[in-house]
């Protein structure tokens, strides 16, 4: 009973609700629609329409609706130039408008008449007897050579019979001994004598050889330490102090007085040629991830820390070491081919001969205008050959002697501080220690060559007065480069009031002379100078 009552509720409840919906709707369409008809007739509400004829337009794509466009001027003309083409009339100097008049030069009558035998001028036949002539003075100047095409073709005198004097009687020299030199011969002489004295002005006596040597010959080291040295010790130095920028500072100190002195170039230097060296860690311990990156390092500080005029060559060494050319090579593009095709067959294997290699630059030829860099990528783990460093230290250092600019590039952490440091310090040069990963390992080798890609004075030496008692140390200057500088730390005792010193150094085959004095006063302050000389001392007593 109770379910019937439900289902008629439900039945009853859907009924009102779909009358009441239908009446809504039934009471609001009318009244939206038809204020949304007025609005729109208000909006819209228009005139009527009015038919016009249409005008006449152009077609567009037709050629004749297109009108051009007036240019505001005119431009002008160009004019056709036509080059002559020289010719030797064009060439000869122009004649004048007006004629020359070319004056009426009578000729002499010219007799045909045979002149009568008597009449001609006696000859003299030259039959002149000997005559004793006095001792001859003889005086030869020198003769410039005659160009071959400046030589004059005489006609050959005649001989015999026919030879005819216009003189009288000539007398006959005595014959010349044959030990006095002939004229020809003094002259040669005198020649060669002046081309030797030129030669010495202007080159070193001392001529390299000119492909490396297969091992150090110590003696021909000696004669490229000479050469070098003659040309840094040249009378005729110019002044160094117009070159240079000298800076001091200085520090008291209980147990003496402290400087440094730091040597700027200025823009009168300019750069001179080097010769560069590659020398290429290819032991077992580098490993091919480390010599992938040193291969493309390689291949691109060749291009980069080159200058017109510089040369190069390349080294890879273990056990033994393996130069690439017998010769240096011009940085060329056939040069910088051959290179990387040589650095494409270096591999990593076997053990390290530091000492070994590191002393073969000592074999290149040694050209005393250029300054000789050698740049050693390594590991610096010597691990055969002379392995001990403090022996490496003091054994190259005392046969390089300056000779060498020596560049290490460390390619890991674990690298040989030590060596790499302090061999460099004392050979002129700089090192840096790569601290990242193996295949990143030649990464930072193009930062370290660009330091020494423009050499403006090379050779550098600082000689102190005999009345300075100041002790200083790098003994060997580095190079000076554009754009860098070279510096050295001292002392001297308490109670001295200035340095005095004499600066040389070599741009090419000028030499560079001057002496300083500089009042300790006048230096700038600089602290920590005491440890700085500490530790250079230090590095200098490892090298001995």
């Amino acid at each position: 009973m109770k379910s019937g009552i439900r289902t008629d509720l439900i039945i009853v409840s859907i009924l009102l609700s779909v009358a009441v919906h239908i009446g809504i709707m039934m009471y609001a369409k009318p009244k939206v629609m038809t204020r949304v008809a007025q609005g729109i007739q208000r909006v819209t509400r228009r005139g009527p329409m009015k038919v016009s004829e249409a005008r006449e337009q152009l077609d567009p794509v037709k050629f004749e609706a297109v009108k051009d466009i007036e240019a505001d001027k005119s431009a002008p003309m160009a004019e056709e130039t036509v080059t002559a083409v020289p010719t030797p009339e064009s060439m000869l100097p122009a004649a004048a408008d007006t004629e020359v008049s070319i004056p009426d030069v009578r000729m002499p009558d010219i007799s045909t008449e045979e002149i009568p035998v008597d009449k001609l001028p006696e000859v003299v036949v030259a039959t002149a007897s000997p005559i004793a002539a006095p001792p001859l003075k003889m005086v030869v100047e020198a003769v410039a050579p005659l160009a071959n095409d400046s030589l004059v073709h005489m006609p050959a005198a005649p001989t015999g019979d026919l030879a005819i004097s216009t003189t009288a009687e000539m007398p006959v020299l005595p014959p010349v001994s044959a030990d006095l030199p002939s004229v020809e011969e003094e002259v040669v002489a005198k020649l060669d004598q002046e081309d030797e004295q030129q030669e010495s002005e202007t080159e070193p006596g001392f001529v390299p050889p000119p492909e490396v040597m297969a091992n150090v010959d110590e003696n021909v080291v000696a004669a490229e330490k000479e050469a070098v040295r003659d040309l840094v010790n040249a009378a005729d130095a110019g002044d160094l102090a117009k070159m240079v920028d000298i800076k001091l500072t200085s520090a008291m100190s209980p147990d003496g007085r402290y400087f440094r002195v730091t040597v700027m170039p200025k823009a009168d230097l300019r750069p001179v040629p080097k010769d560069v060296v590659v020398l290429i860690d290819a032991s077992g311990s580098i490993g091919k991830d480390r010599m992938k990156s040193i291969r493309g390092a390689a291949k691109t500080i060749l291009r980069s820390a080159a200058n017109t005029g510089d040369r190069f060559n390349l080294v890879a060494f273990r056990d033994r070491f393996s130069y690439a050319f017998k010769t240096w090579q011009n940085c060329t593009v056939a040069s910088f081919d051959r290179a990387d095709a040589w650095l494409n067959n270096v591999a990593p294997f076997g053990r390290t001969d530091v000492f070994k290699t590191i002393s073969s630059v000592l074999t290149l030829p040694r050209d005393p205008t250029r300054p000789l860099i050698a740049l050693v990528v390594t590991d610096g783990d010597a691990n055969t050959g002379v392995s001990d460093t403090a022996q490496i230290l003091s054994k190259f250092s005392k046969l390089n002697d300056g000779l060498v600019s020596v560049y290490m590039y460390g390619v890991k952490s674990s690298a040989n501080r030590e060596l790499i440091d302090v061999l460099t310090r004392g050979n002129r040069g700089e090192s840096f220690i790569f601290e990242g990963s193996a295949w990143r390992a030649g990464s930072g080798i193009e930062a370290l060559s660009n330091r020494f890609r423009d050499p403006v004075l090379s050779d550098l030496r600082v000689v102190f007065a005999s009345t300075c008692p100041a002790t200083a140390f790098p003994r060997l200057l580095k190079n000076l480069y554009r754009g860098e500088t070279v510096e050295f730390v001292g002392r001297v005792p308490n109670g001295v009031n200035e340095i005095a010193f004499s600066l040389k150094g070599l741009n090419g085959k000028d030499a560079y002379e001057s002496f300083f004095r500089l009042p300790l006063d006048q230096g700038s302050f600089e602290p920590n100078l005491d440890l700085t000389w500490s530790a250079a001392h230090a590095i200098d007593v490892k090298l001995r």
